[in-house]
């Protein structure tokens, strides 16, 4: 009945579904659940069988579902929250975690007759994982198995400062080097807050990979949000980076509780009009206030382009409907900046929300955020954001390759040929996916201490 190539991949790998031995030109349901342990997250599709009883992801369109073109991965991509998930809940993103499925093939009565469990690493298998904690720096190293010498990426956190380490171990099992670490409200020796933070601390972790006996000597820097503005400003004053991917940022430091110290002094900032913010649905919709913001920045409000490297290459990826920065001029105004001071710079432009990260983590259109107490507007429709994700993936890989060097190629480990799933994730996975549902925003529960 169902089959599937590689039931233990890696989080960034595609995998090959199909199903025989059907009944010829009926109609069958396939529903993936993710197990986790704040609830599950499910998609669907249904396809037609061919005249040999025959299902190939990779050659057959769904006739309804959650996604609707040929797309070997679409169930992966189209995976939303169901009921058992709180609203405004973010998927965490601290520990390289491994992420357990269930794919279950049903007959036309919706009567389950094959099921399949699989499990993504976000960390590949061989990929050493480091934790590092000296003199002040806390953080996670991801080395390929081998002596090296391997291009190195720093991954930059965004404003809730801490240890990230599911973006770096993703992108170590590429073949790179990778560091990630944490900057405040970490250990009692890091600062409180953000504007307590000297950004000449990031000069530290840029050093530390420096210094690794098997770094190449190419550096890149990568950061999502918070993170990829402060990627930018980075490159300016630490000339030893020679790329840098920022996805869906600011142009410029835009608030006073969201900007550090240089020099020993606040970095001057030119403060958004949140006054310009709108509320939909009881979400917070932040972009309208970028509309007039980078008109008015000055020499010292944005960031100095002029004194990077012109050896550093950038990569700048902003989602169109991100409802939290304003990604069409932001990406306007530092593609033109990086282009007037003779920089190299591509950029693109993509469908999705905010929170753009590696392939098949899971769509967030909302959080709830802690800090500002209220449901904080990401965006995206969850298909086309996740596909986003996963092209944009490819691509900052290739630019990294491209400019780093090619990484290492990774062996293959001993894939399990069955998945067991572990015993607390089934005991969560209990919901039918049709009596679940997906959830309805329920503004009366709001959990999660996100803060970007």
């Amino acid at each position: 009945m169902l089959h599937v190539d590689k039931v233990d991949s890696h989080q960034a790998e595609k995998i090959h579904i199909t199903a025989d031995g059907l009944e010829e030109w009926r109609c069958y349901t396939f529903v993936l659940r993710l197990h986790y342990d704040r609830g599950t997250y499910a998609s669907f599709c249904v396809i037609q069988s061919d005249s040999l009883g025959i299902i190939d992801f990779a050659r057959d369109a769904p006739v309804r579902g959650m996604y609707h073109d040929v797309d070997p991965m679409g169930l992966f991509l189209s995976l939303e929250p169901t009921q058992s998930v709180r609203p405004g809940h973010f998927f965490k993103t601290y520990d390289p975690n491994t992420f357990y499925y269930t794919l279950q093939l049903l007959n036309d009565s919706e009567e389950k007759i094959d099921e399949i469990n699989l499990k993504k690493h976000w960390k590949h298998p061989l990929v050493a994982q480091i934790n590092v904690a000296e003199n002040g720096l806390y953080g996670a190293l991801f080395k390929p198995p081998g002596p090296g010498p391997f291009p190195c990426v720093v991954f930059i956190p965004g404003s809730n400062g801490m240890l990230e380490s599911g973006y770096a171990a993703v992108l170590a099992s590429e073949g790179f080097v990778t560091f990630t670490f944490a900057y405040y409200a970490y250990k009692k020796e890091l600062p409180k807050s953000i504007p307590e933070v000297d950004i000449e601390f990031f000069g530290r972790p840029i050093e530390f990979v420096q210094n690794l006996p098997y770094c190449n000597g190419k550096i890149g820097l990568i950061g999502q949000s918070f993170g990829g503005l402060t990627a930018n400003y980075l490159s300016t004053k630490y000339h030893q980076v020679s790329a840098v991917v920022a996805l869906n940022c600011s142009a410029a430091f835009c608030r006073d509780s969201a900007v550090m110290r240089e020099n020993g002094k606040p970095m001057d900032t030119q403060l958004l009009d949140e006054g310009m913010s709108d509320f939909v649905n009881g979400v917070l919709v932040q972009r309208p206030a970028f509309k007039n913001l980078y008109s008015k920045l000055t020499p010292t409000t944005s960031i100095p382009w002029w004194r990077a490297s012109k050896d550093t290459a950038y990569r700048i990826v902003q989602c169109y409907d991100d409802m939290l920065v304003d990604g069409v001029p932001s990406r306007d105004n530092i593609c033109q900046n990086l282009r007037d001071t003779g920089h190299q710079v591509e950029s693109e432009l993509v469908p999705g929300g905010h929170f753009l990260y590696f392939p098949y983590f899971p769509h967030h259109g909302i959080i709830f955020n802690a800090q500002i107490n209220l449901m904080w507007g990401f965006g995206g429709e969850c298909y086309q954001h996740s596909k986003s994700q996963e092209t944009t993936w490819t691509k900052n890989i290739e630019f990294f390759r491209k400019h780093l060097g090619g990484g290492a190629v990774i062996p293959d480990w001993d894939r399990e040929k069955k998945v067991v799933l572990p015993e607390r994730k089934e005991k969560k996975s209990s919901l039918s996916f049709f009596d679940s549902g997906f959830r309805t925003p329920n503004f009366e529960i709001l959990v999660s201490d996100v803060g970007f």
